[in-house]
């Protein structure tokens, strides 16, 4: 059985000849003044239009239409013949069965030559005497010659044009579906694609954008459409306009690291891929913009080279620890003992020598813990309580200096998974920071949620702050504002947070205060915990 889209185009062909037939019979028949043919042939236009109308209309099936059409030329003829039996007419019966040939189809072809036998017999038997006689024996050698060459025509156009007529319709109906297929993929593609999609005309304005583009810059589709929007920030204009120039001399731009522009002004980092749009005569009518957000992947990135240092920084400092406290054991024995001897002339020098041992103790105890955090014996913790516990044994001094210490609880009860210990001295060292930077009546807060399947803990003082300078050197080691302080807490806060699979920053952006954001990964969570407010003095 064939495609429905080859038979649809065979019977347009046929129809449009079969129309043309018909037409030129009306045409004839008002100027040889034989107006018996007039009604047939205005049945025949009227079938023709409307088996016309339901190819592009109807929904009826290809099929049912051809079988219409061949037996309707075979009405058509046998209505002629009753209309005036001329002789001649009984070899255009053979016609629709010369016409089926085109379709392929066996059982069509049966039924047609079935049907012709048939009406041939009744009509030779039933109205020979009423055939007009034929005086002109030229005539019928006319007749039988346009038969043989309509025969051989029809011959021809079936075995031979039939076949590659088949074949071409069929490769148009694949393009056909393979192109409608690949418009929708594309459709597909930009509307659904992760990645923001714009397409410029060569005057920088929007063309189209899909929603990750909306989603990325901020902008909707109808606020930029037609539009020339800034998406990238002042500094890179000069490159903007150099990478322009190339564009429209055919140059493709792929994977380049730029600086992006959202509406609300924030810049992010991304991966963008420009490329010039040509039309079939290869000019260049367009500029294809695809930009990947890198914000996370940089994060990433970053927290594995920081975790690798702190690893290195961990491994070095255990080595100096151990090399270090050893002979200070010794140099400590002997200071203590001069300074038990009541008749130690230095007395005042070796206390200061004790006490800067001491120093050396501690700064060796902290090189310790940055090598090896205890996290190894881990198990199932609520975060939330271990900030309760921490803010508890604050609560004298919070008292005494009048601080108002806030948490927020999140949204519903979550785990983490870690050490206790651990994660309780993360929040000593930030509440003792914080602490030292707000005065007497200050305020302190947690505010605690759930973001991207991770407990995000935000700690924020109205304390004196951090300039940009410190707030760059935070993380690093040793590194310290604070006199008599190791410059280590901070370096051993972030190791342990990272140890446990979670990331802490600060935000830079903050005018008044500090504001540091401690994020964890959840191992459960219980969602109808209900959203509390806890105050602590």
């Amino acid at each position: 059985m064939e495609n429905s889209q080859p038979i649809q185009s065979k019977n347009k062909y046929l129809l449009i000849s079969f129309g043309f037939i018909v037409f030129f019979q009306l045409i004839a028949s008002l100027y040889v003044d034989e107006l018996q043919y007039l009604l047939p042939i205005t049945a025949a236009a009227v079938f023709n239009i409307s088996l016309f109308g339901l190819i592009h209309y109807g929904k009826i099936n290809q099929k049912i239409i051809s079988w219409l059409i061949i037996l309707g030329s075979n009405i058509y003829i046998l209505s002629l013949l009753f209309v005036n039996a001329d002789f001649p007419y009984l070899f255009f019966l053979f016609f629709p069965i010369i016409m089926s040939l085109i379709y392929s189809d066996k059982y069509l072809q049966l039924t047609m030559l079935s049907v012709t036998t048939i009406e041939m017999t009744i009509l030779l038997r039933l109205l020979g005497p009423y055939f007009h006689p034929i005086r002109d024996a030229k005539m019928v050698i006319h007749f039988s010659f346009l038969f043989v060459i309509v025969m051989l025509l029809l011959f021809i156009l079936t075995v031979k044009i039939g076949p590659q007529m088949k074949k071409l319709l069929i490769e148009k109906e694949v393009m056909s579906v393979t192109l409608s297929s690949k418009e929708g993929y594309l459709d597909l593609l930009f509307e659904h694609s992760h990645d923001s999609i714009a397409v410029f005309n060569l005057d920088q304005k929007l063309l189209a954008v899909n929603p990750a583009f909306e989603e990325m810059y901020g902008w909707k589709k109808e606020e930029c459409i037609g539009k020339s929007i800034q998406l990238t920030p002042p500094s890179q204009f000069e490159e903007i306009a150099e990478r322009q120039k190339y564009l429209l001399q055919g140059r493709s731009f792929k994977n380049i690291r730029s600086k992006e522009i959202r509406k609300n002004g924030t810049i992010f980092e991304a991966e963008t891929t420009v490329a010039p749009i040509y039309d079939k005569n290869n000019k260049i009518v367009a500029l294809s913009l695809i930009t990947r957000d890198i914000t996370e992947k940089l994060q990433a990135e970053r927290l594995r080279i920081e975790a690798i240092k702190l690893n290195a920084i961990g491994e070095i400092a255990a080595t100096v620890a151990h090399e270090v406290r050893n002979p200070m054991t010794s140099v400590n024995g002997f200071v203590q003992l001069m300074n038990e001897d009541p008749e130690n002339p230095y007395r005042m020098y070796t206390e200061i020598m004790e006490s800067e041992i001491e120093r050396i103790n501690l700064i060796a105890n902290e090189f310790l813990i940055l090598s090896k955090p205890n996290i190894k014996k881990r198990k199932e913790l609520d975060v939330e309580n271990i900030i309760i516990e921490v803010i508890s044994l604050f609560e004298e001094e919070l008292k005494h200096r009048q601080i108002e210490c806030s948490l927020y609880l999140a949204e519903y009860q979550t785990t983490v998974f870690g050490n206790e210990e651990s994660l309780k001295q993360v929040f000593i060292n930030l509440m003792r920071n914080s602490m030292e930077a707000v005065r007497d009546g200050g305020n302190i807060t947690f505010f605690n949620s759930i973001v991207n399947n991770m407990l995000s803990i935000t700690l924020s003082d109205n304390g004196h702050g951090m300039d940009e300078e410190t707030y760059k050197q935070l993380f690093l080691p040793f590194f310290t504002t604070k006199d008599g302080a190791t410059g280590l807490g901070l370096v051993i806060t972030k190791k342990i947070v990272l140890d446990h699979g979670g990331n802490i920053e600060f935000n830079g952006y903050r005018k008044i205060g500090a504001e540091l954001i401690v994020k964890l990964p959840i191992y459960s969570s219980n969602k109808y915990q209900d959203f509390m407010k806890i105050n602590e003095r």
